[in-house]
């Protein structure tokens, strides 16, 4: 029986130093009908032959098919991507930055097992965060909490949880090429963020996002969106992100549970609320915070009360909305003892930065 073809597309910009690790990786894969899509974005120091000098010498059987793209000016990382895709000709595909690597070789036949099992579109699995010299690992990523929300919540439970931050990395998540199909391409208003709104998208969507317990990607640490360093397209990019893939949403949630028959409360008074007030329509009555020299303070007009006022309201009169990450699930808890239920009586409305 033919096995079918499994792309492994890795994308490139000024890292080349990283490329016989990566190349190295994939090389070595157990699985025996891979093709590589090499696609760089506009490198300074870009030389084809030296890439195609090392698969030749160092390829197994096991790679059909190799396609060497340089754009001749940067487009960004989604359009990079796209276009990556769009000169691949495999059912599944996986992305894996040059400044990466597989974690051993029999990660590539264990994702296609996975994908004839499973019939999944699209799955997750962990991300092994290295050092930058990739020697020492730091930690593995989703924790277990977040592995816990991908195989168990319905899209739309999973769509609320990332809209407090992603946890679902695009160098360890794989999918069929049905996807595309289905839902198209990256969505190219983005530049360099081309996983986390399409994640958003697809549970938004309906989309299920499956989880396969298994260790896929050497993660070096440092990449452009998990460094320190200010970046301002990136940050455009989560803006943008949060109006497009995530306000409405929310609005949505809240035109079907009839929210605008009540009162709004807001829980929180710092970032969460500051970044996201102007996307939110509803008046908001009072707010809420559990820092007791903020109670009876005023904030945009609004008086800033004590958690503890809830206990004299009736929670069907009035939606909660929270707008703190940082302590969201110690509110929730908190909400939850005094009779109130996620998506009923309250949810959370928060900026998607914090959890990146």
């Amino acid at each position: 029986m033919t096995k079918p073809l499994f792309s492994i597309i890795i994308l490139s910009y000024n890292n080349l130093q990283y490329l016989e690790e990566c190349l190295s990786s994939i090389l070595m894969q157990t699985y025996t009908n891979i093709e590589i899509i090499f696609s760089d974005d506009g490198s300074s120091n870009f030389d084809k032959n030296v890439i195609l000098d090392f698969i030749n010498k160092n390829k197994k059987g096991n790679i059909k098919r190799c396609v060497i793209n340089h754009n001749s000016r940067n487009l960004g990382v989604v359009k990079n991507y796209n276009k990556a895709i769009e000169l691949s000709e495999g059912e599944y595909i996986f992305y894996v930055g040059l400044d990466d690597m597989l974690y051993d070789e029999n990660v590539v036949l264990d994702i296609v097992n996975f994908f004839k099992k499973s019939n999944s579109l699209i799955f997750t699995g962990y991300r092994c965060v290295y050092d930058k010299n990739m020697q020492e690992c730091l930690e593995i990523l989703p924790n277990k909490r977040k592995k816990e929300f991908i195989k168990n919540d319905t899209p739309r439970e999973l769509h609320l949880k990332l809209s407090r931050g992603n946890f679902i990395a695009g160098s360890a998540t794989p999918f069929s090429k049905k996807i595309i199909e289905k839902y198209g391409y990256l969505d190219e208003e983005y530049i360099l963020l081309e996983d986390y709104p399409r994640y958003l998208s697809l549970t938004k969507q309906g989309c299920n996002i499956d989880f396969i317990d298994r260790k896929l990607i050497k993660y070096r640490a440092g990449g452009i969106t998990t460094n320190k360093e200010k970046n301002e397209v990136l940050e455009e990019d989560f803006t943008k992100t949060r109006k497009k893939e995530v306000a409405h949403f929310v609005k949505g949630i809240a035109e079907s549970i009839n929210i605008k028959g009540k009162r709004i409360v807001g829980w929180g008074t710092s970032r969460g609320y500051k970044d996201n007030k102007d996307m939110f329509d509803y008046d908001i009555s009072y707010l809420l915070d559990s820092d007791k020299n903020k109670h009876n303070k005023f904030l945009d007009g609004k008086k800033i009360c004590s958690p503890e006022k809830l206990l004299d309201e009736d929670p069907e009169e009035i939606f909660v909305i929270v707008f703190s990450e940082t302590y969201y699930y110690d509110i929730k808890s908190y909400l939850e003892k005094i009779g109130m239920k996620e998506l009923e009586n309250y949810c959370c409305f928060v900026d998607l930065l914090y959890d990146n």
